[in-house]
């Protein structure tokens, strides 16, 4: 990043521990990065992890995430709520993979084992979360409906430690630091993803 400052687009599909450690190595970081994509949280409380309201990557650890959203002063947060939303049919799902290339047969294998675990667990159809985010990434036009808020971590409670707080409301006073993707274009995501697979 201290080659080309700026131009970057940073993609976090993972718990933030290692960017929270980037960040304060080098708190200078953000202003190098044109632009963060967080794969993460539960923006109104459905997660997917023991803790009922946190999303995996943000409740593994809600301090990296504390030291990331605080860190950057704008990022956008591609939710698990909003993967649940553009979940791909199974069937349609299928064909594509029968339809593509060596690339689609390597992904049916090594993504059969998640997607017999959403199966088990109530989650309708294909849940490709990081594809999400990286579509998000890669083509910011396919976002067709965003809201921009403060989000915040929870970091101390009971039963709500990893929650994401999004302050709907703007109660809390605090600058926007998060674009919120509520809805993309369906259609160009899923040419996306065929492409891929090398099923276009």
């Amino acid at each position: 990043t201290r080659e080309r400052p700026g131009e970057l687009t940073l993609v976090a599909l993972a718990p933030l521990t290692n960017l929270a450690l980037a960040l304060r190595l080098d708190p200078t970081l953000p202003q190098r990065v044109k632009r963060l994509v967080v794969m993460g949280g539960a923006v109104t409380g459905h997660g997917n992890t023991g803790k009922i309201p946190a999303e995996f990557n943000i409740g593994f650890d809600p301090e990296a995430a504390h030291v990331v959203f605080e860190g950057f002063p704008e990022f956008d947060l591609v939710d698990w709520e909003a993967t649940l939303r553009h979940a791909f049919d199974d069937a349609e799902f299928d064909q594509w993979l029968a339809a593509g290339d060596k690339r689609a047969d390597f992904f049916g294998k090594i993504f059969g084992t998640a997607r017999a675990y959403n199966a088990s667990h109530d989650r309708h159809g294909v849940v490709a979360a990081d594809a999400l985010a990286m579509a998000v990434a890669i083509d910011p036009a396919i976002v067709t409906r965003s809201e921009r808020r403060h989000v915040a971590v929870e970091l101390d409670g009971r039963l709500t430690r990893g929650a994401t707080v999004v302050d709907w409301a703007g109660r809390l006073g605090r600058p926007a630091n998060a674009n919120v993707v509520l809805e993309l274009d369906r259609e160009r995501f899923a040419a996306l993803i065929r492409g891929a697979l090398g099923a276009a």
